[in-house]
């Protein structure tokens, strides 16, 4: 996930964020957002989306390097060749399993 990190960092330095800021648009904790940032967890799916929708950016735009397809799995490449409502119903389930954990 180190480019939903780097991706995360650009954004907060380009629009002036502090964690507490991007918690508070995104309705995740200041400690889950920190923990982003030091890659000590990864996250969920469910946190991902308001968060994009927050800084008016696609799931896309924050978690995948769609542009370096060099560095992609074959997961990764048949996931972006998806039309966009089967991924987000891909989304939905993984949401839904990471719930039900």
């Amino acid at each position: 996930m180190s480019y939903f990190i780097d991706k995360l960092r650009q954004i907060m330095r380009t629009q002036g964020l502090t964690q507490q800021a991007l918690a508070k648009m995104g309705h995740i904790s200041n400690n889950t957002i920190s923990k982003w940032l030091n890659g000590q967890t990864t996250p969920k799916v469910k946190n991902i989306e308001p968060l994009a929708k927050a800084l008016n950016l696609t799931v896309g735009d924050l978690i995948g390097d769609f542009g370096n397809k060099e560095n992609l799995t074959e997961a990764d490449k048949k996931f972006i060749a998806l039309p966009n409502n089967k991924k987000q119903l891909l989304l939905k389930i993984l949401q839904d399993i990471e719930e039900g954990l």
